[in-house]
């Protein structure tokens, strides 16, 4: 009787674990695209020709700083 009764534990720990392994891909996921995100707006602020505004030279110095940290 106690092998029948361990399938359904068996069977929960296993969805468990892929519910785990999928919410740490999820978390990798977005952390890429923020990664992305981020130096597609380094590469904008880049290759601006005019001047940039203080506000955008502190967000370009911030995002160099990320990327080498």
């Amino acid at each position: 009787m106690e092998a029948t009764s361990s399938k359904p534990m068996e069977k929960l720990q296993e969805m468990f674990e892929i519910r785990k392994q999928d919410h740490e891909l999820k978390k990798l996921d977005f952390e890429m695209k923020e990664k992305l995100n981020k130096q597609h707006m380094l590469e904008t602020l880049l290759a601006k020709k005019e001047p940039l505004s203080e506000i955008k030279l502190a967000l370009k110095n911030k995002l160099i700083s990320d990327m080498l940290s």
